[in-house]
């Protein structure tokens, strides 16, 4: 796709394109952290146990990622300007529903439109704004992506608090309707049309495995949370979650097998060794598992997941346990804005660093700075006053910032043209399985609080994620020590330009 077309024969800045759609995946991250406040609320509003309000946030989250696949191999088929602007209006409906919904079930399923919508926006924006940039700018460019995304998601606590105290939990998605439906009209005037698109089929039935396995995780997850874990019928959603898992594996094993058999056919046909091999990678790429062969695109994945995971776990358990000990939301707003300030200063100069000398260095600082925080929060912010919170609110959005912008652009920039839509969703999947669970491991310290057993389970969640993003980091040095002996240092994509 070129940013070169015009919409309505006129000329586009490119620059006012990559704003509106940095826009909307603000939206959509906000929508998913501006309730956490607002759980308690609801559930006073809605006469419903806190435990259940919190599915305000889960089912979103679940929505977008099991349907991120699928919106992304059909932004690559119909459009990716199509698919995206289609999708901002559907939040902004879901969002009005919400605001309307005189109980928890049209609640909860005007939040499934909402979700449909950002799938739709979240798995192709990051597309779009890769075809605006050359290599050599992509870094300042995904650092501004970056953090219109984890700002958005971590900016929701300060302007939920501060609507919650004021106005009420319902003026959260008044605003998210309004401001998502003028972001709408903008990307119809100035997004150009796509220029061309891909062929190929969607893979139905894998995403239907694929969501079966990770709701009746989250399932499972929210039952052990508020029962316990060794419960026969939380046990039984683990199986059916791992039964479907595999099935999942065996599909996506048999669909690989019957495209190399088709290329094989096609290729025999033809008579010709060079089609065989034209036709067979081009087969393995539509699968969308030959990118997972590249260490260095797995880890990658696997840092978003768990950087995104523990930052949604701070994010929902802080907010809610200093409301529970009494504290007012708009203080626990202002707590919590430090969060994406941090972010929003550190994402682009890490993105510029990184253009400048590779992005190894400073996405494995962030890394160890994430984990280091982490590790204070879990042994020390118990006994903190909810002022002295702010310190350690600062230093996680100053990780991320330094992780998100580097490491985007390392994973898109192993990409091929053809396959942005699908490395777009992917990378909006991860982040979005990353938050639910950061969603469930908040609601265990919730469901426990701070003291007594509770403080157990506080400083295990916390330990927890500290020691995910550890290793996460000890694995990118080690796929790069990998990856120096393969390839050479000269190609791989974190190294200096």
């Amino acid at each position: 796709m070129s940013f070169s077309a015009t919409t309505s024969k006129r000329e586009v800045n490119p620059s006012a394109v990559k704003i509106v759609i940095c826009l909307g995946a603000f939206l959509s991250n906000l929508s998913a952290g501006m309730f956490n406040i607002a759980l308690v609320d609801i559930s006073a509003d809605l006469r419903i146990p806190v435990a259940s309000a919190q599915w305000v946030v889960s089912i979103y989250l679940l929505v977008i990622s099991v349907l991120l696949p699928v919106m992304g191999r059909l932004g690559d088929r119909l459009g990716r300007r199509k698919v995206h602007n289609f999708g901002l209006f559907a939040f902004a409906a879901g969002a009005l529903g919400c605001a309307l919904a005189p109980n928890a079930v049209m609640l909860l399923g005007f939040r499934v439109i909402q979700g449909v919508g950002a799938s739709m926006y979240q798995a192709t924006n990051m597309a779009l704004i890769v075809s605006v940039f050359p290599a050599e700018q992509r870094g300042r460019a995904l650092g501004l992506m970056s953090t219109f995304v984890a700002a958005g998601s971590m900016a929701g606590p300060g302007l939920g608090g501060f609507l919650i105290q004021w106005f009420s939990w319902e003026s959260n998605f008044w605003l998210l309707a309004a401001v998502a439906g003028g972001v709408g009209l903008l990307a119809e005037r100035l997004i150009p049309q796509d220029t061309e698109t891909a062929g190929g089929r969607l893979d139905l039935g894998g995403a239907v495995w694929f969501a079966a396995c990770l709701s009746s995780l989250m399932i499972a997850l929210d039952l052990g949370g508020r029962s316990s874990f060794l419960s026969l019928p939380v046990l039984l959603l683990f199986a059916a979650s791992a039964v479907t898992a595999a099935g999942f594996a065996a599909h996506a094993r048999f669909s690989r097998k019957g495209n190399t058999d088709e290329a094989a056919e096609t290729a025999a046909a033809a008579e010709s060794p060079e089609a065989a091999a034209t036709t067979q990678s081009r087969r393995s790429a539509d699968s969308g598992f030959g990118l997972f062969a590249d260490r260095n695109f797995a880890a990658g994945i696997v840092i978003t997941v768990i950087t995104y995971m523990a930052a949604f776990a701070a994010q929902l358990a802080l907010p809610s346990l200093l409301r529970l000990a009494g504290a007012e939301p708009a203080l626990v707003g202002l707590i919590m804005i430090g969060y994406p300030l941090a972010l929003v200063v550190t994402a682009p100069i890490s993105g510029g660093f990184a253009d400048r000398k590779g992005p190894l260095g400073i996405l494995a600082a962030g890394l160890l700075l994430m984990s280091v925080t982490l590790l204070a929060l879990g042994f020390a912010a118990p006994a903190l006053g909810a002022g002295a919170m702010i310190l350690p609110v600062v230093l996680l959005g100053c990780s991320m910032g330094m992780v998100t912008s580097p490491n985007t652009s390392i994973v898109m920039g192993l990409a091929k043209k053809s396959q942005l839509g699908r490395v777009s969703s992917v990378l909006a999947l991860s982040r979005n399985i990353g938050m639910m669970f950061g969603t469930a491991a908040g609601g265990l310290v919730i469901g426990g609080g701070t003291s007594g057993s509770g403080g157990g389970m506080y400083m295990a969640v916390f330990l927890v994620c500290a020691a995910g993003v550890g290793i996460s980091c000890i694995w990118l040095l080690y796929s790069l020590r990998r990856s120096n002996k393969d390839k050479g240092v000269e190609q791989l994509p974190w190294s200096p330009r």
